[in-house]
């Protein structure tokens, strides 16, 4: 017979049997991240209200950029720094590009090794004919730079004996003109992502993005001003203390998508960190390529760019204070850049968090 405390033990014993489970479980789907140090955005974290001030004066040469944010504690910081119009334009520059741009340079860079096709095929149908005992009936009509055609002209005596020769001819010609032309369309390929390379973008086997790493790596020498302004600004401060400073400044830039295309010039949706700060506006890329390009001025830490669908948010080494991630036995501190809110180093969204459990993202390391 059971007595009450028997039955007690033995309900609390399948109580903790079964919390252990769940947690066992949720261990498991954490793959690479540590649970105890990702913490999830929710109705219990307090978040600081955005008050960005913004002011920019024009000169002939340059901007004159006011900025005014609160950090985590709710302290007012501002600060002043110019960039030169010749930097915003040269990081603009150097970023997108127009397709009929694209369409000239490929062909000019192409005609020459169509020019060397058809000099190639001239030679080689010369060289057919003259082969053929029915040469003398057939011959090379309508030739220009740009293509030429067959002439058949034999007697009726031999016109289906001259006919199978001439086929033949012509499916020769046009199997050798197939090589070059398969040729040509490889090099043009290769032509078009070197060119978009140059310019800012890159290939995951034939889908085109962003080269984020080569935006940030080209932009960090016009943004180095900033940094030194916001180290004025902030007096002494541990590491921890200037990563919290540095975001919140990014955290409180307006929010805005950039467009697939500003104009006629293809530019993916992001605006390069000179056109960010300058415009006070950008979106989670916009801002993590700018953040990026600001702390590598700081420290050349190993930086990471998390991409998931639809977000970016990123990964600073310094020794995690909330979530984290381990890359290469590296420990990150997660953190979101897009904003409005206010959120610390180590707190991501639950969008943020929902992908990283299930390793539906990708990142790009930064040095």
């Amino acid at each position: 017979m059971k007595t009450p405390l028997s039955s007690l033990l033995f309900i609390t014993f399948l109580i903790v049997s079964l919390l252990l489970l769940v947690y066992l479980s949720d261990e498991d789907s954490l793959h690479a991240f540590e649970r105890a140090e990702i913490y999830r955005l929710d109705q219990n974290t307090d978040s600081v209200p955005i008050t960005n001030s913004f002011e920019k004066k024009e000169t002939p040469d340059e901007f004159e950029l006011t900025y005014g944010w609160k950090d985590f504690k709710g302290k007012n910081h501002s600060m002043n720094f110019s960039l030169s119009k010749q930097q915003i334009a040269e990081a603009e520059d150097e970023f997108g590009y127009y397709p009929e741009e694209l369409r000239t340079y490929l062909e000019e860079s192409i005609q020459i090794m169509r020019d060397e096709m058809m000099s190639h095929l001239t030679r080689f149908t010369s060289e057919q004919i003259l082969s053929s005992k029915y040469a003398r009936y057939i011959s090379m009509d309508n030739v220009s730079l740009k293509d030429f055609s067959l002439k058949l002209s034999a007697p009726p005596s031999i016109s289906q004996e001259a006919k199978v020769e001439f086929n033949r001819i012509t499916d020769v010609i046009n199997q050798e003109k197939e090589v070059y032309l398969q040729r040509i369309e490889s090099e043009q390929e290769k032509k078009r992502k070197e060119f978009l390379e140059k310019k800012g973008f890159r290939f995951t086997g034939d889908r085109m993005d962003v080269n984020y790493r080569l935006i940030v790596l080209n932009n960090r020498p016009r943004v180095k001003q900033v940094v030194e302004a916001m180290r004025k600004e902030s007096g002494k401060k541990s590491l921890h203390q200037f990563l919290e400073l540095m975001l919140a400044f990014i955290q409180e830039i307006r929010y805005g998508l950039p467009p697939l295309k500003e104009g006629d010039k293809v530019i993916l949706e992001l605006w390069v960190p000179p056109k960010v700060l300058v415009n006070n506006f950008g979106d989670c890329d916009s801002k993590g390529v700018t953040l990026a390009s600001l702390w590598t001025n700081f420290k050349k830490y190993p930086f990471l760019l998390i991409k998931i669908p639809k977000h970016l948010f990123i990964g600073v080494a310094i020794p995690s204070v909330g979530g984290g991630l381990t890359v290469n036995g590296i420990r990150y501190t997660l953190c979101e850049v897009s904003g409005p809110d206010l959120i610390p180093p180590g707190l991501i969204t639950q969008y943020s968090l929902h992908h990283l459990q299930g390793g539906n993202y990708r990142y790009e390391l930064i040095r």
